[in-house]
Formats: C-alpha cells, structure tokens, sequence
C-alpha cells in the first residue's frame, strides 16, 4: 500500500481510472464538485496562521481556548497509546498574549508558557514538539485540495485514482461537527484499507478539527480530535 502524497492520477467523472500527472494537481475536478477550481484555496487559513477569514476557527495568535483528544501509535514501541494536546491563550496586555501549552501523547510531554507579541508566540509554538498533532490536521486539509483539483469539500465528492497497480479513493461522506466546528467527513482508501480519516472545512474556514491516519497494516496511527473550542 502506498502512500497518501503518492497516488496522483487524475479522472474527469470520480470513477474512471487514469495514470498520474505531474500537472494533474493543477487541474480542476469535475463531476459534482463545487467548489471553485480556481486555484485559490486559501492555504494560509489552512494552516491555521490567522489569515483573517470569517469563519476561521484556528488562531494561535488570538485569545481562545483549544483541547485536542490524541490516540496512536508510540514511535519507540508500537504501542498505541493515548493523549491531549492543550492551547490556553489568554490577552496580556492588548498587543501580547500569555500561551500556556500541555501536551502528552504516551510517555511523551511538554508544557510551557509563554508572554510576549501575538506574532511572536504563535511562530514559537511552531518550534514545540506539541505542534505535530496541529501538523496532522494542516496535513490532511492540504492533501484534499491538491487531491480534489483545489475544490472545497461537499458530500458526494468523490475521486478514484490508479497508480502502479494501486486504487486510492477518496470521498466525502457527511456532515460533522467536533466542539461545534462544522466540517466536511472525508474517507480515504488504498486498494480498500483504510489509509485515512479527516474532517475538512472549506478553503477559508481554517484547519481540519479531526484526522485519523493508518499504518499499511491497518493499525491507528495516529488520531487527532477537536474535544474543547472556546473563542474569547
């Protein structure tokens, strides 16, 4: 089984099969896709930077309150193991804010806590090895849209791609909603294992709150869930 980031063939219909392209990302998916496929996904609300869109939910550079359920696989053991990642951010002076970080995955942890200018902060936490379950949801939001052709999720969305002897499909299934985020439920599989799990929003509405990644074997590796959301 391959990778997520390495099956990128291209269709035209969802269903029918081709071999990939290195331009296939740049084109846009047709069948009952809505989005718009001009190419401007807003990636910067994607990553979560505080780009300033209205229904951006993200934003370690403002005062809010973020609680994230973590499970998967332990690096050094195999072993699946469970967590929670914790942003506390709080205003400290108008320009600055406090962040105060508490992360624990397994064996693993880390706290902090931080003052000083909003740009600042938020760049640093970047640095922090809580970051990666944040990295987990950035992920899985930029795979859908170079995925899809740069179209925002809608249910039935669906696209089927064959490279090298293997079938990735991915589909958007439902509505969602995790601590009252709204999102799109993606599925994704490689010759029909499960490979991937995320809940998207659209191009403009920041990160995804939920992911869940699999091992070729099929085990979690790593899940990540919104839990708490409080915008102060």
């Amino acid at each position: 089984m391959g990778g997520l980031g390495d099956l990128g063939g291209e269709e035209d219909d969802g269903n029918v099969e081709t071999d990939s392209s290195d331009d296939s990302v740049n084109e846009a998916v047709d069948g009952d896709n809505d989005g718009s496929s001009d190419g401007d996904v807003g990636l910067d609300s994607m990553l979560g930077d505080g780009a300033g869109a209205d229904d951006e939910w993200f934003n370690l550079s403002a005062p809010s309150y973020y609680a994230f359920d973590l499970a998967g696989m332990d690096e050094e053991t195999g072993e699946q193991v469970t967590g929670r990642l914790v942003y506390d951010i709080e205003d400290a002076s108008g320009e600055e804010v406090t962040t105060s970080v508490d992360y624990e995955f397994g064996d693993e942890q880390y706290q902090s806590t931080t003052t000083g200018p909003t740009d600042e902060v938020s760049s640093q936490l970047f640095l922090t090895p809580a970051h990666a379950p944040v990295l987990a949801l950035q992920s899985a939001s930029l795979l859908y849209y170079f995925e899809m052709g740069f179209t925002d999720p809608s249910v039935g969305n669906r696209k089927q791609t064959s490279v090298d002897g293997e079938t990735q499909v991915t589909e958007v299934l439902e509505e969602r909603s995790y601590a009252g985020v709204d999102c799109y439920f993606v599925e994704t599989t490689v010759d029909g294992e499960l490979a991937q799990q995320s809940c998207l929003r659209g191009a403009e509405g920041g990160i995804a709150p939920y992911v869940a990644t699999y091992t070729e074997e099929g085990d979690l590796e790593l899940e990540v869930e919104l839990a708490e959301y409080e915008s102060r």
